[in-house]
């Protein structure tokens, strides 16, 4: 979705940057400002870190368990294959392709058979893979090493659970999203109808669909795939709420809302308690870094400069966090910020990068706000802090 650019100069494996604490993902400067209470004053002006930020531990979990596969082939040989990117990270794909893993695309994840042999070994990212794939990969008979975030995990047995017991699942979430493709497939093999809103305003859309009985017809003109597989509104009469891991937890708890006062006008407020169950699956590490961002947004930033992938979702709702508070700015890395002036950044609009002029206020002393996503290396977040500090003296 993204537009590729370069590696950061200093990510090579001699770097400092790179090597001072033993860690490929590590960062020395981070750790310092860290140790300086999360602010780094400069001559003109400061850079904020908020308390929390960067991998989240189910992050860390996959690429540890990627790394210990990358050495055992060094030591065993075989063929390495990873099943989609781990992560929702150019720097850190790219970091595993560099050591001879191929990442699959989707087109080839279509036909693993022509690509997987017994010998290989296939790893699963951290967002899990389709049943379809799963099957798949038991067929060809490769060793397979599993990342699936243990907070994803859960979300699918809870959906699971209550689309067994007859409700029918509203994921609040990206219809497209790797988490999402997943949770859709394992819903589907237990026989589960399921709709997805992708932000609040579907949500509403949804809701006044509920509210007035809306016929076959609208729901299904309303809602097609990828974002429904059920035909008709009458599989929403018991529903269960659930939301990709990385939503806004804010927004999960207001989608919560609309849909509890959109049953109680359908079926009463009594009847509208049993037929509305509600799980809330946003992960734990995703609130805390919302709720981190939000804090280091009102303590009193001029700008902000948001670190990460464009294809993560949980970095995307940072960044929409910080745009209610100052002009902030959603870079991929260092390399994005190519002067006081220029910096290459996410334009929502159009969904790729593009290049905004007369970013950095003029006046001094500045403070910019720097936030991370979970899939962020600390790395990629040393990079650009040492950037902007070049800015600022």
């Amino acid at each position: 979705m993204a537009e590729r650019h370069d590696r950061p100069a200093s990510g090579a494996p001699d770097s400092p940057e790179s090597t001072s604490t033993g860690h490929e993902f590590a960062s020395s400067l981070v750790d310092r400002i860290r140790n300086t209470g999360n602010v780094w004053k400069l001559p003109q002006g400061q850079l904020r870190l908020p308390r929390v930020f960067g991998f989240c531990r189910g992050v860390t979990h996959a690429l540890d368990m990627l790394q210990q596969a990358v050495a055992d082939r060094a030591n065993q040989g075989g063929r390495l294959f990873l099943l989609g990117e781990i992560i929702h990270n150019p720097w850190v794909n790219d970091t595993f392709r560099q050591q001879d893993v191929t990442v699959l695309t989707d087109d080839q994840l279509d036909r693993l058979d022509e690509i997987l042999a017994a010998d290989d070994t296939a790893v699963i990212p951290a967002f899990g893979v389709t049943l379809p794939i799963q099957k798949q990969l038991e067929r060809i008979g490769c060793a397979v090493i599993d990342t699936s975030c243990g907070d994803v995990r859960r979300l699918w047995r809870w959906a699971d659970r209550a689309a067994s017991d007859g409700y029918g699942i509203v994921i609040f979430g990206r219809a497209t999203h790797d988490e999402t493709v997943v949770t859709k497939s394992r819903l589907e093999a237990v026989g589960g109808k399921y709709v997805v809103v992708g932000n609040v305003s579907q949500a509403g859309r949804f809701c006044d669909l509920i509210v007035r009985n809306a016929d076959d017809a609208e729901f299904r003109q309303a809602f097609t795939a990828p974002a429904a597989n059920a035909d008709s509104l009458s599989a929403f009469e018991r529903m269960a709420q659930v939301s990709q891991t990385t939503m806004l937890y804010e927004e999960t708890l207001e989608v919560r809302h609309m849909l509890q006062q959109a049953m109680a006008q359908r079926f009463g407020a009594a009847e509208a308690e049993q037929r509305l169950l509600f799980e809330p699956t946003v992960c734990r590490a995703t609130q805390d870094r919302q709720t981190a961002a939000i804090e280091l947004c009102r303590s009193g930033v001029d700008v902000v400069v948001v670190v990460g992938g464009f294809g993560s979702s949980n970095t995307r709702h940072l960044f929409e966090l910080a745009r209610g508070y100052a002009p902030s700015y959603f870079i991929e890395n260092a390399a994005a910020i190519r002067s006081a002036d220029e910096i290459l950044a996410l334009d929502p609009a159009a969904g790729s990068a593009a290049v905004t002029t007369g970013w950095l206020p003029a006046h001094r002393p500045v403070t910019i706000g720097v936030l991370a996503g979970a899939s962020c290396p600390e790395i990629v977040i040393g990079e650009a802090l040492r950037r902007l500090a070049e800015l600022l003296g």
